[in-house]
Order: C-alpha cells, then sequence, then structure tokens
C-alpha cells in the first residue's frame, strides 16, 4: 500500500472520530442532558421531604411531595389497569419513562430544543422497550421462545428476524414524528410573523440575511404561546402517554396467551 493511500486512510479516520466536543453535544443532547439533570435534582428534592415526612406520617403530604406521592399512585393505577396487579413493579420504570419523555416536551418553552426531535434520542427509548419486551418473553416462554423466529416454517426465519425490530421502529418514528412536526410548524409560524412585523416596521419583506431584531417580533409573543401550549404541553402529554402505553401492552402481551388484538380491546374497555 503507498503512502498516499496510508494518508487519506488516516485523514479519513480522523474525520469518522471526533472528539470536538461540539460536534458530539450536539444542542438537543445538551438539552436531553439538562433534563435528566433536572429530573435528578426534583427527584433528589422529593426524596429529603419524603424523608422529612416520615417524622409525621399521619400527616397528609403537601406541596411537592404531595404532587409526588399522587403521580405516583395515578401511573400505578395507569399500570395495574394495562398490565395486571402482578406487575406493578413495572411503574418504576414507567414513571421515569413518562417523566423523562414529558420533561423533553415541555423543556421547549425554555428555548432549548427538544430532545425528541433527536431522531437517536426516541430511538434508544424504543430500543430499551424493545429489550424489556424480547427479556420478559424469554422470562415467559423459555425455550419455545425461539420457536417463533422459525414459524410457520423454517424458511421463514430471516423475515421473522426483520420484523423484531418493528415495535422499536415504530414507536421510535410516532413520537419522532410528532416531535418533529411540531417544530416545523412552529418553525413556519416564528418565521411568517416575523416576517410581518419586519414589513410593517420596515416598509418591505425581509432579505436572506436579515437579522432578527424588536422590529421583527410584534405578533410572535402574542400568537407563539398559545401554540407552544398545544404543541410542547398538551400534545407532548398526549404522545408520553402513548409512547408509556405502547411500552405496556407490548411488554404485557409477551406475558399474556390471548391475541395482541383481545388484549387491546381488554385494555380499551377496562
Amino acid at each position: 500500500m503507498s503512502l498516499v493511500s496510508l494518508i487519506s486512510i488516516d485523514e479519513a479516520m480522523k474525520g469518522m472520530i471526533s472528539f470536538d466536543i461540539t460536534k458530539i453535544l450536539v444542542p438537543e443532547i445538551f438539552a436531553s442532558l439538562v433534563v435528566i439533570l433536572l429530573l435528578c435534582i426534583l427527584s433528589l428534592v422529593i426524596f429529603i421531604l419524603a424523608k422529612k415526612a416520615m417524622k409525621n406520617p399521619l400527616k397528609a403530604p403537601k406541596g411537592l411531595l404531595g404532587i409526588a406521592c399522587l403521580a405516583v399512585e395515578k401511573v400505578e393505577a395507569l399500570v395495574v389497569s394495562i398490565m395486571g396487579e402482578r406487575n406493578i413493579k413495572f411503574s418504576m420504570y414507567i414513571l421515569p419513562l413518562f417523566a423523562y419523555i414529558f420533561f423533553s416536551f415541555v423543556i421547549g418553552l425554555t428555548g432549548l430544543s427538544t430532545p425528541l426531535t433527536y431522531f437517536g434520542i426516541p430511538l434508544v427509548l424504543a430500543f430499551i422497550t424493545l429489550v424489556m419486551i424480547h427479556v420478559q418473553a424469554v422470562k415467559t416462554n423459555k425455550w419455545r421462545y425461539f420457536k417463533r423466529y422459525i414459524e410457520p416454517i423454517p424458511v421463514f426465519l430471516p423475515i421473522n428476524l426483520v420484523t423484531m425490530w418493528t415495535p422499536m421502529l415504530s414507536m421510535s418514528l410516532r413520537i419522532f414524528g410528532n416531535a418533529i412536526s411540531g417544530f416545523c410548524l412552529m418553525g413556519i409560524v416564528y418565521y411568517g410573523l416575523e416576517s410581518v412585523s419586519y414589513a410593517i416596521f420596515n416598509g418591505g419583506m425581509p432579505g436572506p440575511d436579515y437579522v432578527v431584531g424588536p422590529s421583527s417580533m410584534l405578533f410572535a409573543p402574542i400568537v407563539t404561546p398559545v401554540l407552544h401550549m398545544y404543541f410542547d404541553l398538551f400534545s407532548g402529554f398526549i404522545q408520553t402517554l402513548v409512547f408509556c402505553m405502547l411500552t405496556m401492552i407490548n411488554i404485557y402481551q409477551e406475558q399474556s396467551d390471548e391475541e395482541p388484538s383481545k388484549v387491546i380491546e381488554d385494555i380499551k374497555y377496562s
């Protein structure tokens, strides 16, 4: 191999492996770390409040501790209604999952990037769900678990191995699509309102190199809060609930001998 080829390979590897923190810590990853840090601090504060409350256990919890107790109660009730009393332990995963996803939507109100608009994050969350699904399947079915990949005949093995990833892809694309659509719509609204404000104050449409300033922010503070309430709070809550429910349903299906449609129907009308 020539010296020129070695130099080219070395330059290519430097481009692929970068230790520049600005390339690794993209805005969405930074926002995700902020969400995790805030949830850790919140959990620590609740833990301290709970320790103090244990000194007088007959007193009803109030304030932040009361909200935390209510959240735990609601999540446990949701898990029991979908997965049954025996699976109440899964609430220890569903609660932090719910908190992380919902706060990932809410943090968009602060001006930071929404972590879920970076596809790698919902993909990782869905991958964790996929692992839990198959771990539960192995615990329930033991060696019979591997039989599903050669049904109805062994020639279907490659197809079954591909379809194994379907829950992960569908769940990650669902929440990513909703997050990115809200982000794109808000970007269009901001651009339109900035253009209208700029035209009113400057007598023309802004050029490609215009800088956002006070003259372009007349309508945005009036209109966008309502849209943020929908996309970051209401829609964020719905998407969080859907993701968590799909997680529970997919795990519960591996414990039940019923058809998936029957399980979902029972949950719907329970």
